[in-house]
């Protein structure tokens, strides 16, 4: 049986033609943003309750970055990383660019 797709909202990613984009789960201590601005509680809000909708799961589109090391950066997607910290998630679902094929 194939699961239900739940579709949190349209994440933008530009793939140069030739890449593939990866994801996978990430231990949510080594995350860090790129963008540390503040953020509108309203949006955090909206990020905890997609990803309570979707839980166990964890929604998608997911926050997109690159590796830097060991350490996966966000550049989009802080709010749903926040809102996966505040709700105690171990994991957080991320995606990249990887190499050409």
């Amino acid at each position: 049986m194939i699961p239900t797709l739940k579709i949190a909202e349209d994440r933008g990613l530009a793939v140069p033609a030739g890449h593939r984009v990866h994801s996978d789960y990430v231990p949510i201590d080594r995350v860090r943003l790129a963008c540390r601005d503040r953020m509108a509680v309203g949006d955090v809000e909206r990020a905890m309750q997609r990803r309570m909708a979707a839980a166990p799961g964890q929604p998608w589109p997911c926050p997109i970055g690159h590796w830097d090391g060991v350490q996966f950066v966000i550049v989009d997607g802080r709010h749903e990383y926040v809102a996966a910290l505040m709700l105690g998630c171990s994991h957080v679902l991320v995606a990249w660019i990887g190499d050409q094929r």
